[in-house]
């Protein structure tokens, strides 16, 4: 029984997570399409990270979906 919860509630964490990553995207579109957009770089290297997120890990392999975000860097 505990098992099944454990396993709805990391699902329910991954489809949060996998929404907020979808509206970030989103909040970030423009920037793709305009060349001279502000911190343009810096934001096309986010959505490369928020992409790739969800296949992420760190350097022992463990997966860093859906316990760590991807942040826009300055």
């Amino acid at each position: 029984m505990a098992l099944v919860i454990y396993e709805q509630v990391l699902e329910t964490q991954e489809v949060y997570a996998k929404q907020w990553r979808d509206a970030e995207l989103l909040s970030t579109d423009i920037a793709a399409y305009v060349p001279d957009y502000p911190n343009r770089d810096n934001i096309l290297l986010y959505r490369t990270a928020l992409r790739n997120w969800p296949a992420a890990t760190d350097e022992e392999g463990e997966a860093l979906f859906p316990s760590t975000r991807p942040v826009l860097g300055v």
